[in-house]
């Protein structure tokens, strides 16, 4: 027996292999074997694809079974709960100091003291969860109620930051402290807010431009080192002060509405760094009085830790306070008279009441 090879062109040598008796064994062996293994597979692949088929087909008890969270992801499922509560609780205790909500109105269980939802337990948890749910839906129909009488409340709320998409970090903080220009105890009535020279300035709430310019040291003893100077009267939801502008953009008694331009972040001023001095003045029994301004900036989380209504109505600055430019209404007294701030270039002021 032997092979031959005929190749495509008539030219070429037809190529011949010659097999040997051996030769021709071992290849009807193989063809043999090659036979087998086709047969074979003929029938075996398409049985193997059928029982596939009804595997996949066939629903399988781990399959259709519901997945039960373990004890971890228990833990971790209601440790998320509780902080998105409780992060809308701090929410809502900002908002009732914003619409000067009665501490005694307000349900005590919101207050973080309390200690509701204090215990990591997934079980602590759910059974505090209902207290502090029934305790968020009283906040919010007092709220409602609370806008439902005055529809222009929630507009006139300096309820944000003065800035509009700017980087912006507190580097002084409201409270008493260690004056760095004189060195003398004293307590600082707002924050200041550092952040790049020109930033724009904006309003966080609509009011009334009471004072816009400068003031001499002799009509202030505070004022006047703030450099150029921004008062927004919000009514009686109180009033926003702006400090160290570079530049002023609005004149006095300008209306102005939530994130209107006032000026420019700037160094003027008792101010080594471009920075806005901001503080905001809010209604107490004892007058207008400031308070921390970073209580009301809703839309940004200021790293202070939560406080309870009650606190945040209790911290405002001690008196004697100078009084605000452009407004007649003093920290002490309400109503008395009192000698109006002096702009720079211009006029004396006259009186306004909020």
């Amino acid at each position: 027996m032997e092979f031959q090879f005929h190749p495509a062109s008539p030219r070429a040598t037809v190529r011949t292999l010659p097999l040997s008796r051996a030769g021709q064994r071992i290849f009807v062996v193989l063809c043999g074997i090659l036979a087998v293994l086709a047969t074979s597979l003929w029938f075996t692949v398409p049985a193997a694809m059928r029982r596939a088929l009804r595997r996949e087909a066939a629903p399988l008890p781990e399959q259709i079974a519901p997945e039960r969270p373990g004890p971890e992801d228990a833990g971790s499922q209601s440790q998320a709960l509780k902080k998105r509560a409780l992060d809308l609780g701090d929410l809502l205790n900002r908002v009732a100091f914003l619409y000067e909500i009665p501490v005694s109105a307000w349900p005590h269980v919101l207050n973080p003291e309390r200690w509701t939802l204090s215990s990591d337990d997934p079980e602590h948890i759910a059974s505090g969860m209902n207290i502090y749910l029934r305790g968020l839906d009283k906040a919010v129909a007092l709220l409602e109620q609370r806008e439902a009488s005055d529809p222009e409340l929630a507009r006139r709320v300096p309820a944000i930051f003065p800035f509009e998409a700017v980087p912006f970090e507190p580097s002084a903080f409201f409270g008493p402290r260690i004056s760095p220009w004189t060195g003398a105890e004293e307590f600082f009535p707002g924050v200041d807010l550092a952040a790049a020279g020109g930033s724009a300035v904006v309003a966080p709430g609509a009011g009334t431009v009471v004072f816009a310019g400068t003031l001499r040291r002799s009509a202030t003893g505070w004022f006047w080192r703030l450099g150029n100077v921004v008062v927004v009267s919000h009514g009686d939801q109180g009033a926003t002060v702006y400090g160290h502008l570079a530049r002023i953009e609005v004149r006095r008694g300008a209306r102005v509405t939530r994130r209107q331009r006032l000026g420019i972040v700037g160094a003027t001023g008792w101010a080594i760094s471009p920075q806005l001095h901001y503080e905001y003045w809010r209604r107490t029994a004892a007058g207008y009085r400031p308070t921390d301004p970073l209580f009301v900036g809703l839309d940004r989380r200021s790293g202070q830790l939560p406080l309870s209504l009650e606190q945040m109505s209790a911290a405002s600055a001690p008196g004697p306070l100078d009084p605000l430019p452009g407004i007649e209404i003093s920290g002490d007294r309400v109503g008395a008279p009192e000698r109006p701030a002096t702009p720079v270039s211009g006029r004396p002021q006259r009186k306004r009441r909020l």
